[in-house]
């Protein structure tokens, strides 16, 4: 089954039906998807094996094509192996095209040919943020034998410039750093944290280039120097296995856009109900937690006194602190308390506070004829009013049809001859 992760786009319930057939099937059944953590996918994940895949590196790749060129008389160096599946983004299928064109007409390739030829035929591709995260702080990026130069290196920023740091960020610290593969004992964690603590000074200062970039100066030039400090830096410190796809370490998505997305609910949040939280909290909050379920109608109705929503009552508790944070409040009311508190909320009316507008676009009528009457009297209209609502004639957006005038019918009268009209 191919693109399962692109089942539900026209098909609802296929991700159900197939789950079943997989619990029942005796024949192997095989799942392919790009998206393995997308939410549709959540009913397979129980039920099946998960066997992650990623683009081969040119290390993995170089031995079988080197044995592909040597049966067929080609010359071919290690070195330009790597430039061809580089430029092809280790496609090897691309690789083979390429060797069998150029053996018609030489069999050797030197590191310059083979540079222009993965030129000539260069894949250009957009990597998502986890590809170009997995690649920049992967083991062979900074490797000895690397060839990516710090412009290729800083492409890969460009890929996405505004969600590669964020992952970088949040996965710097996973890997296995290279740098300290040949160490033991304490000097290895002490090196380490020195590598951690140059990384984070490293993000702290891409912090203050985006500060530039993104601020009322508007420096956009600065976002080579951003790329560096953000994503190159970092990865140059701490790259190494360990961080990529079905590892011990597996990237994660930053966890920053949730609590920045938290925060700033938060805060506004917190301008409703700021100065009111502490004279609040222990008579709508407190309660719950002492008398349990008996507190519910009392707290409900202290609600409804100050014009407080469910939403408010949450507010409240979020917003708490030190010994009265949401998840201490949270353990100290028991489930069946919450749940009694929101059956009943949610089954009674709750008042609302509103402000009666006025029209002030209108001039109001003066009345003639002495002091105008308060609002609690009763006009006394002489003249009968006529409502003209229905009269459709006086309407001037529909214009009636005119009645056909029909024509008198005209006769003629034929003279004829030997008579006399005398």
């Amino acid at each position: 089954m191919d693109e399962v992760d692109g089942m539900s786009a026209g098909d609802r319930g296929g991700v159900g039906a197939l789950n079943a057939l997989i619990k029942k099937t005796k024949i192997p059944i095989i799942c392919i998807a790009n998206d393995r953590g997308a939410q549709k996918l959540k009913p397979l994940l129980t039920n099946t094996f998960n066997m992650p895949f990623r683009r081969p590196e040119a290390q993995a790749v170089r031995s079988r094509i080197t044995t592909i060129a040597y049966k067929e008389k080609t010359k071919i160096p290690a070195n330009v192996v790597d430039q061809l599946i580089s430029g092809s983004q280790s496609d090897i299928r691309q690789v083979l095209n390429m060797l069998s064109t150029w053996r018609l007409s030489s069999s050797s390739m030197d590191f310059d040919e083979a540079k222009d030829l993965a030129k000539i035929n260069e894949k250009h591709t957009i990597l998502s943020p986890f590809d170009v995260t997995n690649k920049i702080l992967g083991p062979y990026m900074f490797g000895l034998n690397a060839r990516e130069t710090l412009g290729d290196k800083m492409e890969l920023y460009f890929h996405d410039h505004s969600f590669v740091p964020l992952f970088i960020q949040e996965n710097y610290l996973k890997t296995q750093p290279v740098k300290v593969r040949n160490l033991e004992g304490p000097p290895k964690i002490l090196k380490q944290l020195e590598l951690m603590d140059k990384a984070a000074s490293s993000i702290s200062d891409a912090d203050l280039v985006d500060a530039m970039i993104h601020g009322p100066e508007q420096h956009w030039s600065l976002m080579p120097l951003h790329a560096v400090c953000s994503m190159v830096r970092p990865a140059s410190f701490l790259f190494g296995p360990g961080g990529g796809y079905g590892s011990q370490n597996a990237m994660t998505f930053p966890q920053w856009l949730g609590q920045n997305s938290k925060q700033n609910k938060l805060s506004r949040q917190l301008g409703d109900v700021q100065s009111y939280v502490p004279a609040l909290f222990p008579h709508v909050v407190k309660p719950l937690i002492d008398q349990g379920v008996a507190a519910v109608d009392d707290v409900i109705e202290r609600m409804d006194e100050y014009y407080l929503s469910r939403d408010d009552w949450d507010t409240v508790v979020e917003l708490g602190v030190d010994g009265h944070k949401d998840d201490v409040i949270n353990k100290l009311i028991k489930p069946a308390t919450k749940t009694s508190f929101t059956k009943k909320y949610n089954s009674t009316d709750h008042p609302i506070p509103f402000h009666k507008a006025t029209d002030l676009g209108k001039i109001p009528k003066k009345l003639a004829g002495g002091p105008a009457p308060d609002l609690e009297d009763v006009f006394e209209l002489d003249d009968e009013v006529v409502d003209i609502s229905d009269d459709v004639a006086a309407d001037r957006l529909i214009q009636l049809s005119k009645p056909k005038v029909k024509k008198a019918k005209t006769t003629t009268k034929i003279k004829r001859k030997g008579q006399n009209f005398m």
